[in-house]
């Protein structure tokens, strides 16, 4: 490609698939991106509201060709004042908080893509009385990577933001309680401070004010020389930062058909997504079982939740058979999506020394087809099915993010069939099941997962005995119990970034492609 061409491809799959992408040469050079941009959001009754937001994170000033830029986390303030609040419980000790999507767009000379920065959060902060809070939202950035020379310009675009409230506790409200002997006092007008009135919801959509400057950043793709290249829609200084406007209209919403991949950045070929349907989040209740106990001083908010959508991929191996089983293909031409209800409770604390989320997902797999070496000579194929019960998924953190810990548990029964044994088919029956569901325990920790941007998970399961395996009155229950069951099962999961409804998730990589 000669220098000056832009070829770019955007790999929109938050932190998991920044970390997987092969960096040539050094590490790039950091610059920190502190930009202030208007909004206008529609507020009640349709009213046009105006919304101050900051970005602050980090661009590498320069990167080579063909080498993935991989921009910091980014964070996001917005101040939400001018009745954005309406809605949402009010009073001292009410709190606001929830989650942030940006459609950002990305451009090198006439090639451009979208790069949508979606999952960020916003943790719970107190309503002043004046009805007006700034809510911080963190997350990680997708990664990008340019085949030629030429500057990268990262835009701005549509906000959306996701704003849960939750009302003062019992006994917070600053006002004082109504007189008894007043006739005015309606004892049905009052609130039952044992039930106070349930948390708000609300979704603000908002845009860029006329005459904004959309540029988030802009990142130096110098020729082979080492000059900067004929970009023309970056910042003059070519490093990290604000700069001149970018293009933010006539994007594709791809990279364009003939769109490059940097050598080593080919990403294999996936299938589509089965998007999560609209209007049906999880309806499954926590697992009681499952909940962590949180420390003493901490609050438990029980909240509407937020609906969202992502993908998992995995592989599981059996420690017996020394194979490994895919679970949900990224290559079949179809996924299955996972339906995630966020923040159906959250944990707060005075001073920030802990903080949690409990969520709940519904997920289904498709079935798999597995090959393994029978007792090491006698190759077996035969296909599982999964029938998954709810997941129930607990974060911890503490005052800072790198104490952020994962731990997602659900039951899962496995079904075999269509076996076949050097070829020949061996009749299971319709009912060669485990005898109880695996206790599935996934763990992950930060920054190799959070639940918002994804990542890894992993788990040790133990395979229960089989039951109801063969036909004719040939028993075949200890055959697949001695090759199948047992302890020590490594299970490990790629999540792609959560994102709010209605969307489609990205693709995750399995493991063995990272």
């Amino acid at each position: 490609m000669s220098p000056g061409t832009g070829r770019l491809t955007v790999i929109a799959a938050g932190a998991l698939v920044a970390g997987l992408l092969p960096a040539a040469g050094s590490a790039a050079e950091e610059g920190a991106v502190s930009v202030s941009a208007g909004y206008v959001c529609e507020g009640a009754g349709g009213t046009a509201v105006d919304l101050p937001v900051d970005f602050t994170g980090s661009f590498p000033a320069s990167v080579r060709s063909g080498e993935a830029i991989r921009p910091g986390d980014l964070t996001m303030s917005a101040t939400l004042g001018g009745g954005l609040l309406d809605g949402l419980p009010a009073g001292e000790g009410a709190t606001v908080g929830g989650s942030a999507s940006v459609a950002m767009g990305v451009a090198q000379g006439p090639e451009s893509a979208d790069y949508p920065w979606a999952g960020a959060t916003g943790e719970p902060v107190q309503v002043p009385a004046d009805g007006t809070a700034t809510v911080s939202f963190s997350g990680a950035m997708p990664s990008a990577t340019a085949g030629g020379a030429g500057d990268v310009v990262f835009t701005l675009g549509p906000l959306t933001l996701e704003l849960q409230g939750t009302p003062p506790e019992p006994g917070d409200d600053s006002s004082p309680p109504a007189d008894p002997a007043d006739p005015a006092a309606d004892p049905a007008d009052q609130d039952d401070p044992a039930d106070p009135a349930g948390p708000g919801a609300t979704t603000l959509t908002c845009t860029l004010a006329d005459g904004q400057d959309a540029t988030l950043a802009t990142v130096a793709v110098p020729d082979e020389s080492g000059t900067p290249g004929g970009g023309d829609a970056g910042a003059d200084d070519g490093g990290a930062g604000q700069g001149t406007p970018g293009a933010t209209g006539g994007r594709s919403g791809s990279a364009g058909a003939d769109a490059e991949a940097a050598p080593g950045d080919e990403p294999a070929e996936t299938g589509d997504v089965t998007p999560c349907p609209p209007g049906q989040p999880p309806t499954a209740e926590l697992d009681p079982d499952r909940l962590i106990e949180p420390p003493a001083g901490t609050t438990t908010l029980t909240l509407p939740g937020v609906y969202t959508c992502t993908a998992a991929v995995g592989i599981v191996n059996s420690r017996k058979l020394n194979g490994a089983l895919i679970a949900n293909d990224p290559h079949a031409p179809t996924l299955d999506s996972v339906r995630v209800l966020l923040n159906k409770q959250m944990i707060i604390s005075p001073g920030n020394f802990y903080n949690g989320t409990r969520n709940v997902a519904e997920f289904t797999l498709p079935d798999s087809e597995a090959t393994f070496l029978t007792f090491g000579f006698m190759p077996v194929t035969g296909k599982v099915e999964f029938t998954n019960e709810p997941m129930t998924i607990v974060t911890e953190q503490g005052s800072s993010i790198d104490t952020n810990e994962t731990t997602a548990g659900f039951y899962q029964a496995l079904r075999v069939y269509d076996v076949k044994v050097n070829g020949v088919p061996l009749d299971v029956g319709d009912d060669c099941r485990t005898s109880a569901p695996l206790d599935v325990v996934l763990k992950g920790k930060y920054p190799e997962y959070r639940v918002f941007t994804g990542g890894t998970l992993r788990s040790l399961v133990t395979v229960p005995p089989f039951t109801g395996c063969g036909t004719g009155g040939e028993d075949l229950d200890p055959l697949f119990t001695s090759t199948l069951s047992g302890p020590g099962n490594y299970v490990e999961l790629k999540q792609s970034p959560l994102c709010t409804m209605p969307c489609t998730p990205a693709v995750p990589g399995l493991p063995a492609d990272g």
